[in-house]
């Protein structure tokens, strides 16, 4: 076996190569690829942390469409009870509401007047006082209509009578083959209006 003669040039060469090539791979090792490590971690978890962010932005932003749908939805529900429950007693309107129900339904309104206006904690109680002259089905169907108003209304003190003309009534429908009037009813028709919050 050969000894390695560091004498000989080309062993010398060589070993002067090798220590050349390791100590520039060493440097080259320490001088960039540490670096270049150490800056694609950084880069990684950047990365990472902007995909988070990103996926947490998504979720607020769909959670924001929804917030905003339910907010229009509210909006609304808020003006669909404002219009039941307006601020102020709205007259005219209550009158043509309850005379086109009048009309339709066949009903004599003999009274109508405004009765009482009573605060409560949150609303008030708007009360008209009515009377009228109606058959039996012709005030159920009025009842009906009302139960139907696009707001809330009760009634109350409830009366029906016999009619006094019903005599009458019974022999002009015989003889011309309408319904008769059978009963004179008293009632008191309540509306509701908001305090407002300012009250």
């Amino acid at each position: 076996m050969n000894k390695f003669d560091l004498k000989n040039p080309r062993n010398a060469y060589m070993v002067i190569v090798i220590l050349l090539l390791t100590a520039g791979g060493y440097f080259a090792w320490d001088l960039y690829w540490i670096p270049y490590s150490q800056e694609k971690v950084k880069i990684e978890e950047k990365l990472r942390t902007a995909k988070n962010e990103l996926s947490r932005i998504n979720v607020q932003k769909n959670r924001e469409l929804k917030l905003e749908k339910e907010l229009q939805n509210a909006e609304k529900e808020f003006q669909r009870l404002r219009d039941m429950f307006p601020e102020q007693e709205k007259v005219p309107s209550r009158l043509q509401d309850l005379y086109a129900v009048i009309r339709t339904s066949g009903v004599h309104i003999t009274k109508f007047a405004p009765s009482s206006r009573d605060e409560q904690e949150y609303f008030i109680e708007n009360k008209y006082s009515l009377a009228m002259n109606a058959g039996y089905h012709m005030l159920g169907y009025l009842f009906a209509e009302i139960a139907n108003f696009g707001y809330p209304t009760s009634i109350s003190s409830l009366r029906v009578m016999r009619y006094g003309g019903i005599d009458n009534e019974i022999e002009k429908a015989s003889l011309h083959g309408w319904i008769p009037i059978t009963t004179t009813v008293t009632m008191d028709l309540t509306t509701y209006t908001s305090k407002g919050i300012e009250q």
